[in-house]
């Protein structure tokens, strides 16, 4: 009798542990621990004796992978997310994609669920510009160190290595997100240079500095400029006037011609009436007679 009492002590502890609900999510209890254990050691020696090839990103994706899947399965003992990782790494290692986990496959804390769509959102978006072929090492490290983030944050008890894989993250991202090229906000053409006295035709000369311009407004479609042209107090200000307006349609018509449309343009002569350096009347001086370019 007092076997048979023992024997169900013994099983009844078992199955509090099996239903106990204070493992991190992300753990089985001590039964699916204890079970997943047996396939995750298959799981983990198929994968370390698996030979990556294909590309150079595919290669460092698989390095990348097999790194969280050995801290998974020896350090932390989780292994789950061990099998995830290595099989994630066989995935890459064959030449195949491995796609930044699903915002949804995770049970993430609410208020972490904005930062990881929003992060996955901006690596996504580097994959299909190109970052693999381009800086293939960063592209895998982004992609890795995404779903160390998301399989940590999901656990969230262990704020060390959170942090850990977002920073390393957002490193690796920073890498390989096309910059566009910023716009100045004010872009200034001397008039000595651009234009000879009382003429309002750019000078071929010049032509690369306005070219710059042009691939500026190309590449950054949404901007829209201000072009004000300018004179000199020499001659009459009706005159100058005049001469102003022509010299910034001068600029407005080149950029024109290089695919700029005419609607993101704003052309507008000041005369003599803004000088770059004061100067009594009827005075020459290079430096007055300017376009300025601003963004409006």
């Amino acid at each position: 009798m007092g076997k048979i009492l023992r024997t169900a002590a013994v099983v009844s502890s078992f199955a509090l542990l099996a239903a106990c609900g204070q493992q991190p999510p992300g753990y089985t209890n001590l039964f699916g621990h204890v079970a997943e254990g047996f396939p995750a050691e298959s799981v983990m020696n198929d994968a370390r004796a698996t030979q990556p090839s294909g590309s150079a990103y595919h290669q460092a994706l698989y390095s990348e992978l097999m790194e969280h899947a050995e801290y998974e399965y020896g350090q932390m003992q989780d292994y789950r997310d061990a099998m995830w990782h290595a099989r994630n790494a066989m995935t890459a290692a064959g030449g195949s994609d491995v796609e930044p986990a699903q915002i949804g496959s995770r049970r993430l804390p609410a208020d972490k669920v904005d930062e990881l769509t929003s992060a996955r959102n901006r690596l996504v978006a580097a994959l299909a510009a190109g970052a693999p072929q381009a800086k293939p090492e960063p592209a895998a490290r982004a992609v890795a160190k995404f779903n160390c983030w998301i399989e940590q944050q999901e656990e969230n008890f262990q704020p060390k290595d959170i942090a850990y894989c977002r920073d390393a993250f957002f490193a690796a991202l920073e890498e390989i997100e096309v910059k566009k090229v910023a716009a100045p906000e004010v872009i200034t053409l001397q008039s000595d240079v651009f234009f000879d006295f009382d003429k309002a035709t750019i000078k071929p000369a010049f032509f690369p500095e306005l070219d710059k311009v042009a691939k500026m407004l190309v590449e950054n479609t949404n901007m829209r400029l201000f072009i004000a042209g300018h004179t000199d107090t020499a001659g009459p200000k009706s005159y100058n006037q005049g001469l102003s307006e022509r010299r910034g349609n001068a600029v407005a018509d080149y950029l024109g011609r290089k695919g700029v449309s005419a609607d993101r343009l704003t052309v507008q002569g000041f005369g003599e009436t803004q000088l770059a350096v004061p100067t009594p009347d009827n005075t020459p001086n290079a430096q007055n007679r300017r376009v300025e370019i601003r963004q409006r």
